[in-house]
């Protein structure tokens, strides 16, 4: 994921599905866009990366001009995936070096930028987006609009096998918008998404400031994160006598680094809304999370930790949910290991404090 104020997202869909009819409708909305095959549309035009190129693929695929032969390229690429994979993985680390390029100098002012890109998810990209948005029809609409442009239903088909099918992608999307319709209709679903990307940008600015409390006025419930405890470096119960539990997160997410006042769930793996005390030991208890990098101990990863109050028992491999009442303080490195331990007992004390005010559990 970016490090940036700006809510990133990723655009993508299969071959003839219009992702660039809803990109186009995202940029009339105020969005700024980046369109991925543009990118390379530039990269074609520089001798060293068409060189790269015509080694890869052999003698050929070049004209007298030394321009690129697209057709000679697609016949070559799409009758060898080893060499479309050779391909991909010469131009894509291209086309994402110059879009972070360009995504790092953005001062305009703007809150949403949406890259399309045809493989996201066939390449693992998911991770560098806060949301993905998916664009689909069925594909023998597809197939017809890719006939338009000159290619045939055989080309066309080969082509869409070389994708993830449509369905996989709408499933691994944080939105879909149908694009089978007419224009009307697709604009409608696009301003439908709009709407909600505004919010999403509203809500990781609030993040990024360590805001929580206010984000629950725009989604109506506390911002929580889930994720399953795995091993930590143990330092909490050893160490500082305040066993915490590391949790890993399937995407991370950009909250303010520092200390929190929160109320942590343990999901049961049969209910997934667990009731306050249900089954060996689940249920909802108050306590206290760090997020950040643990200066103290030198330079570490950023890590998840929540200590659990009037809690005993071994969390290793359960799914919480942790719930973001509000923000204690920054986190910050100690001269030695008994002022963080002293300190954190400060922070507890304080965490108590603010949940006595909040919660009764």
């Amino acid at each position: 994921m970016y490090n940036n104020l700006m809510l990133i997202v990723g655009l993508t869909g299969n071959y003839g599905m219009g992702k660039s009819a809803v990109l186009q409708m995202f940029r009339e909305l105020g969005a700024v866009t980046i369109d991925a095959d543009w990118v390379v549309g530039q990269l074609l035009k520089e001798k060293k990366v068409l060189s790269q190129i015509e080694k890869l693929l052999g003698a050929g695929v070049l004209d007298k001009k030394g321009k690129l032969d697209k057709k000679k390229v697609s016949e070559k690429i799409f009758n060898s995936k080893p060499l479309r994979l050779k391909l991909e993985d010469l131009l894509h680390p291209l086309v994402f070096e110059r879009i972070d390029e360009f995504i790092k100098g953005y001062r305009d002012g703007k809150k949403i930028i949406i890259v399309e890109a045809p493989l996201i998810f066939e390449r693992g990209y998911e991770g560098r987006f806060d949301k993905t948005i998916t664009v689909f029809t069925n594909e023998t609409t597809a197939i017809n609009r890719l006939f338009m442009v000159g290619i045939t239903p055989r080309m066309a088909s080969e082509r869409l096998k070389c994708q993830l099918p449509i369905k996989e992608k709408i499933k691994r999307a944080d939105f879909s918008i149908d694009n089978s319709g007419f224009p009307e209709k697709t604009r409608a679903k696009v301003e439908a998404v709009y709407k909600q990307l505004l919010q999403e940008a509203r809500i990781k600015e609030l993040l990024s400031a360590g805001k929580v409390r206010e984000i629950k006025k725009i989604i109506g419930r506390l911002f929580s994160i889930e994720g399953r405890v795995i091993k930590g470096a143990g330092r909490g119960g050893k160490l500082l006598h305040t066993p915490t539990a590391n949790i890993a997160l399937e995407k991370t997410v950009p909250l303010k680094e520092g200390v929190y006042a929160v109320r942590v769930i343990i999901i049961h793996p049969t209910h997934p809304s667990p009731s306050r005390g249900e089954g060996k030991g689940e249920g909802v208890y108050n306590g206290v999370a760090n997020i950040g990098k643990n200066p103290t101990f030198g330079v570490m990863p950023v890590s998840y930790e929540v200590h659990l109050f009037d809690f005993s028992g071994n969390l290793r491999g359960k799914k919480l949910r942790v719930d973001f009442i509000k923000r204690i303080r920054d986190e910050k490195k100690f001269p030695n290991i008994k002022a963080l331990e002293m300190q954190i007992k400060r922070d507890i004390k304080k965490a108590k404090e603010i949940l006595k005010d909040n919660f009764k559990i």
